[in-house]
């Protein structure tokens, strides 16, 4: 029983390693100056998928746009969406457009289902292996947003809030 627990907390870490993903990749764009905004309405190098939504403010975690390429605007199919192992068959690349999706992606989601897995592993306890694990990737989003001010203010306060849930959890799963 252990090994399929552990099997299913590194799924779900994986599954939230390609969340992360997608939150390191919107949140800057979603929270950017409109400085930032302007050069990438003007930039060839984005597609005009991406522009719409830049224009239109729709990239949010709550109502999310389908998954895309930013440089061509492919919306992606649900075959590569599958975490690690979309990436490894495409060998890293768009489907479309052959332009390169970078290394993080790949870490990030492998980092997330082995974390997620090890703390299943270790703490043997479903409620303190999903706090320890929200915690892991909400600072895993923080450190790379760290260099945009205007999200890493925002982060800020989702922390103390996630902080506050923590010490409300242990006080009420230990009284």
């Amino acid at each position: 029983m252990e090994y399929f627990e552990a099997g299913i907390w590194t799924w779900l870490g994986l599954v939230t390693g390609s969340f992360v993903n997608v939150c390191i990749d919107r949140l800057p764009i979603r929270f950017a100056d409109k400085e930032h905004r302007s050069s990438l309405l003007n930039s060839s190098e984005t597609s005009l998928l991406l522009k719409k939504h830049i224009r239109d403010q729709s990239l949010t975690l709550i109502n999310p746009a389908r998954s895309f390429c930013f440089s061509c605007g492919h919306q992606l199919c649900w075959f590569e969406n599958i975490p690690v192992l979309s990436y490894i068959i495409s060998k890293g690349r768009c489907r479309i457009c052959s332009s390169a999706l970078g290394s993080r992606i790949f870490w990030t989601e492998t980092i997330h289902g082995l974390c997620y897995g090890i703390f299943g592993w270790i703490l043997q306890n479903w409620i303190w292996s999903l706090f320890v694990s929200i915690n892991f990737s909400f600072f895993w989003i923080l450190a790379y947003c760290r260099s945009y001010q205007h999200v890493r203010i925002k982060l800020y306060y989702a922390g103390g809030v996630l902080m506050a849930l923590n010490f409300m959890g242990y006080f009420f799963i230990r009284g």
